[in-house]
């Protein structure tokens, strides 16, 4: 198993990645990764450029509760987090940003089509769309844990975008894909010229 140490690491490594891409700013957006029955959520009120490995805060799975950390987990980030690893086993990472892009994105409603190649390899299905719910309640929680279980990103009305991995790395990389696809989708639709890719090559594309 990874140790505590390097899981942190990489949480550090990629929370500035994050950062660094314009997907959040000021202390915005969460990022967690699971070991063993616990997973570790960047605290409240950090910013993910100026994280360090002691403002990630250990909890629980199963209980959401924290284990010893003198830090505090986000209270509005943390339901949705636990909601993605208890609808999936395979789930090893989670990233909430608040991209741009991918507000405007869901503000025009319906889900994102598979628009590039790029989000079809990063994401394999489309994207949904959940309607404004409250952040940090318990209905927001239930319906992104319900998205998450058929497919690997959704984008929040009026909040932001979530996407899950099997690691920090993989998540990070679909949240680019997520809102690379979305960039492309606003200036398509500019065009009023949409084309997704066909269902044929999709079921094709390994």
């Amino acid at each position: 198993m990874k140790a505590i140490s390097d899981l942190k690491r990489e949480l550090v490594k990629y929370g500035e990645k994050i950062y660094e891409e314009g997907l959040v700013i000021d202390a915005g957006g969460n990022i967690s990764a699971k070991l063993g029955r616990a997973i570790y959520l960047k605290a409240s009120g950090v910013s993910l450029k100026e994280s360090m490995g002691c403002d990630y805060v250990e909890i629980d799975i199963a209980s959401g509760k924290e284990l010893g950390s003198p830090c505090r987990p986000s209270s509005i980030e943390l339901p949705m987090h636990l909601a993605c690893y208890s609808a999936r086993s395979d789930i090893g990472a989670v990233v909430h940003t608040h991209p741009v892009y991918g507000n405007v994105a869901a503000s025009m409603g319906g889900k994102v089509g598979l628009i590039s190649y790029e989000l079809l390899v990063a994401m394999r299905r489309e994207i949904p769309v959940i309607k404004y719910i409250t952040p940090g309640s318990k209905l927001l929680a239930q319906a992104v844990g319900k998205a998450i279980a058929g497919h690997n990103g959704v984008l929040l009305e009026n909040h932001g975008a979530l996407v899950v991995g099997k690691d920090i790395k993989e998540a990070f990389f679909r949240a680019l894909a997520l809102e690379r696809a979305c960039k492309t989708l606003v200036f398509t639709k500019l065009t009023g010229n949409i084309k997704l890719i066909p269902d044929s090559d999709i079921r094709n594309i390994k």
